[in-house]
């Protein structure tokens, strides 16, 4: 199972097909190994050093059933529902009850920092030698790297930065993360670029705080970045189009279609529209606007789109998942200054900033990368507390 899932995670955005092929293969492990537990009768004993995660998650998704069953479409909303909320959320499942092996998960994570890495730099291959406005990486659109660099960068900084860390791990982290700028510039998302802005000074802050090596880091960082910019007339256009909210129409074009979901939000403000059918609603129910320049199958927007699919029911299940999430690693952080609390909530904080701006969660592969990290961390937190306790 360890295996199939970081093949998987490694080759899904290369090729969709041996992604989703080793994504059955580990399911099928998991499905073995669950029966196997259950028989033995240790199924509940594994459940409860991760309860509280499988309560919010289990009530976010009983939020979800009325949007199916009340849905303009069930056929297009039980599919939805069995997609990206049984079958991405596969992973978290697989490692929270059955890989707790430590060193399993580090190289699993070693691994898919590499694939990532690599991934970022076909994407400055693509824009540098291969002339493209934008990279994209292994495949997928732009976009979908950038929503993942936005999760990988916080784990990356806080691995190059606390002292629990190995100086091979801090290694790998440092040149994964000169490859994720080299994504970051290549594939010109603002989004990202503003997520990051906001995200990574707070997950640094209490580093470079304690450190003078880390601030001189962070501002070197920062001047090369600022002269990159000061140097490309390309970039700075590009920078300065993010509060561009009328003559740019990717900008404008969000907003003209948030106004829309707000009135598909009045028109089925319990449970929605249905999942999976915003686009159909969308299109033919004359909510997109005569002035709405782009066909866009989405709303580009994390909030938006659950609320005008699954209803005022269903937005409220995901954020409570995002804020129990937020608030009770924050708290943890602040109580044992543990690494890997930062290494949750600072990704799910880009994730939700950067799912303002682009629908995140309909990503298949950056949703179940997502979900196998939350469980690896959490993982790796636990075993090492109980590593801690055994040596005093």
């Amino acid at each position: 199972m360890a295996v199939s899932i970081c093949i998987a995670l490694c080759f899904q955005r290369l090729s969709m097909a041996v992604g989703s092929t080793f994504w059955g293969i580990s399911i099928a492990c998991f499905l073995y190994l669950l029966y196997k537990s259950y028989k033995k009768g240790d199924l509940k004993a594994r459940i409860v050093g991760f309860k509280q995660y499988y309560k919010v998650i289990g009530f976010m998704l009983v939020c979800y059933i009325p949007s199916v069953i009340f849905s303009v479409d069930i056929k297009t909303s039980v599919k939805a529902f069995a997609e990206m909320w049984i079958y991405r959320l596969m992973p978290f499942y697989m490692v929270t009850l059955f890989l707790h092996d430590k060193k399993w998960l580090r190289n699993i994570v070693a691994a898919f920092i590499v694939a990532t890495s690599i991934d970022c730099l076909v994407a400055g291959v693509q824009v540098a030698f291969l002339h493209e406005w934008r990279g994209w990486g292994f495949g997928g659109h732009s976009l979908n790297l950038a929503s993942l660099l936005c999760i990988m960068v916080p784990i990356l900084s806080v691995i190059v930065f606390d002292d629990k860390f190995s100086k091979r791990a801090k290694q790998l982290a440092a040149f994964a993360l000169f490859c994720a700028a080299v994504g970051i510039i290549a594939g010109k998302s603002r989004g990202a670029w503003l997520t990051l802005a906001i995200i990574m000074p707070l997950v640094s802050f209490r580093y470079v705080m304690k450190s003078k090596k880390a601030m001189a880091v962070c501002l070197t960082i920062l001047m090369l970045i600022g002269i990159g910019f000061a140097s490309s007339p390309k970039y700075q256009k590009r920078l300065v189009s993010i509060t561009n909210t009328t003559t740019d129409n990717s900008n404008a074009d969000r907003i003209r279609i948030w106004r829309s979901c707000m009135h598909m939000i009045s028109d089925y403000p319990v449970t929605g529209v249905g999942l999976g059918n915003f686009s159909k609603v969308y299109k033919s129910g004359g909510y997109r606007t005569k002035d709405t320049v782009q066909n866009l199958p989405h709303s580009h927007n994390n909030i938006m789109q659950l609320w005008t699919e699954t209803g005022t029911v269903g937005i409220i299940g995901f954020l409570t998942l995002s804020l129990f999430i937020l608030f009770s690693n924050f708290k943890t952080w602040l109580k044992s200054k543990d690494p890997y609390s930062l290494m949750i909530w600072g990704p799910w904080l880009g994730f939700m900033i950067f799912g303002m701006f682009d629908l995140i969660i309909d990503h298949s592969a950056i949703t179940k990368a997502w979900w196998f990290l939350l469980a690896a961390l959490l993982v790796m937190r636990k075993v090492e507390r109980i590593d801690e306790k055994e040596q005093r």
